[in-house]
């Protein structure tokens, strides 16, 4: 690697509260939530990369 490893910032009231958040919400979603999103993320890449004129390499 060219660089190293920076450290992972501490997060600290609001910023915390919003991470620990969106953990329990993850950690909540069905196995047919997580796909679903996961074709949705596939499909606006895809979307993005034809726009851009990129080559799609999976």
């Amino acid at each position: 690697m060219k660089f190293p490893w920076k450290e992972t910032p501490i997060l600290y009231g609001e910023d915390a509260r919003r991470f620990e958040e969106e953990m329990k919400r993850v950690d909540n979603m069905s196995k047919e939530e997580r796909r679903a999103n996961a074709e949705a993320l596939s499909k606006r890449y895809e979307a993005i990369c034809k726009k851009w004129n990129l080559v799609v390499k999976i």
